[in-house]
């Protein structure tokens, strides 16, 4: 029997007036089914002291479904005021998820239930200071492996995957410090760091530690309480706050960043960026928040691109009844060294064929994905996407057994695996290219990793046999 987190009454009551409420809102239904579909999956993924990594996943995915309604009503608008089809993207994608999702509720059940008591026991095993150490070398190495990423075309997905090893010494470093209050302030600084040295990035990185802090402390929710809901709501309005002010000025920002040059590099010193980022942010008022809203929720939905994808396939362009895909696949698995003429991702091209909108290209400095959903449609249709999408969901839950069973015997160290591994995948707007290729490549670096490795990460990782003092010795004497 699976182990479920406990909500209080009032904390019932509150999520089910605030679902039902829904309804009464402009496009109520899509509000409401996306709401409902995101506490279902909650429910099913999230069980006390097991990993939480794809109870963030469905979040996520939800998050990008749902913020399409919400810009529609922020706009005043229709749900189809852009495309006559994303009320039906919206559906199509919240099936999905229960389809993409159904393999890894029933892995997830299946797993042993553990106690807070025992999953501390095992936390105590490891040396907090040591797996401390060993995160400290890795963010050493990944901030250089980093550079030269995309200078080395060829290993570009490679070096990617190795770099989020870092990210399962700072899950393993986590587990440790909160569950025995070892190195909090350590913690703390560390996750500081990750945020702000994020900042100094063409991309958003700097939400890349709060998901995975997300990834930590849900884990550890066995219950649920009014309190504790209503400060998630005030920290998810503080982020939605902190959201509009980085859409406000990352445009300057980042034109700031390249020195104007199109390109997605950074050009300038961390110091200059902080400054500039600074300066940009005191410069915000009240006008500049409200118009960043609309391109917040603009960038954050995924459904626009669906949508019009459903105008045009099979209208205009025909089915592809699986090439895409098999091009994907094709395209990930073939080393540029046995294939020289192998062509650089462009992402807005595959963008373009199936949306009709014309958008700029890798050359000019910008890249749009088509969404790793639409994908399956385009080559599927409506109905056959759905048995796809649950293969995939299959393939992470074959995956998902063997991180959380095969590297060690401690769920601790299985569980910061399994979640470094499958963050990767949170993104529900991945090209289906860069999907399939960062599957292979993570899947080979932390197969690796748990084959390789782990045996001697274990005993280095390993707590000091506590010594026994002189009386307890004595005691033992005859």
């Amino acid at each position: 029997m699976r182990s479920k987190i406990k909500l209080d009454e009032l904390s019932s009551l509150f999520i089910l007036a605030l679902v039902l409420a829904q309804n009464f809102l402009p496009n109520g239904f899509y509000l409401f089914i996306s709401i409902a579909t995101g506490l279902l999956l909650f429910n099913w993924l999230s069980q006390p002291y097991k990993p939480a990594v794809f109870t963030i996943i469905a979040f996520n995915h939800v998050l990008q479904i749902i913020s399409g309604v919400w810009l529609a009503n922020y706009m005043g608008k229709d749900i189809n005021y852009r495309s006559f089809y994303t009320d039906r993207a919206t559906v199509l994608s919240l099936i999905g998820l229960f389809f993409l999702f159904a393999p890894v509720i029933y892995q997830q059940n299946k797993l042993r239930n553990i106690s807070l008591h025992t999953f501390r026991m095992y936390a105590m095993k490891f040396s907090t200071q040591k797996s401390l150490n060993c995160y400290l070398i890795a963010l050493a190495v990944t901030s250089t492996l980093s550079g030269l990423a995309f200078v080395f075309s060829g290993l570009t997905q490679v070096i990617l995957s190795v770099v989020k090893i870092k990210w399962f010494f700072f899950l393993l470093f986590g587990y440790q410090a909160i569950i025995k209050k070892e190195r909090l302030s350590i913690f703390y600084l560390l996750i500081a760091f990750e945020f702000a040295s994020g900042f100094y990035s063409f991309f958003s990185d700097f939400k890349t530690v709060i998901y995975y802090l997300g990834v930590l402390l849900v884990s550890f929710v066995a219950t649920i309480n009014f309190r504790q809901l209503v400060l998630a709501c005030l920290l998810g309005v503080g982020l939605a706050y902190m959201g509009l002010i980085w859409t406000s000025v990352k445009t300057d920002y980042r034109s700031f960043l390249n020195r104007g040059n199109r390109s997605q590099n950074v050009t300038v010193s961390k110091d200059e960026a902080i400054d500039k980022l600074i300066s940009l942010s005191s410069d915000v008022n009240k006008e500049g928040t409200e118009a960043a809203a609309a391109d917040l929720l603009d960038r954050l939905q995924y459904t626009f691109h669906f949508a019009k994808a459903l105008e045009r396939v099979p209208d205009v362009v025909p089915f592809q009844q699986g090439a895409n895909w098999l091009n994907n696949i094709e395209y990930a698995t073939t080393p540029r060294f046995l294939n020289p003429d192998k062509p650089t991702i462009d992402n807005s091209v595959k963008a373009t064929k199936y949306t009709g909108i014309r958008y700029a290209t890798a050359k000019q400095g910008t890249s749009f994905s088509l969404g790793y959903f639409a994908e399956f449609y385009v080559d599927f249709g409506s109905y056959l996407m759905m048995p796809m999408i649950f293969l995939v969901g299959f393939i992470y839950s074959r995956i998902y057994k063997y991180f959380l069973t095969k590297p060690s015997d401690n769920p601790v160290f299985n569980y910061a695996i399994a979640g470094a591994f499958f963050f990767e995948f949170y993104a529900f707007e991945m090209d289906g290219t860069y999907f399939v290729g960062r599957f292979f490549a993570s899947l080979l670096t932390f197969y690796s990793l748990s084959f390789f490795f782990s045996k001697s990460l274990l005993r280095y990782i390993k707590a000091a046999d506590k010594k026994e003092k002189p009386h307890q010795l004595k005691a033992q004497q005859p």
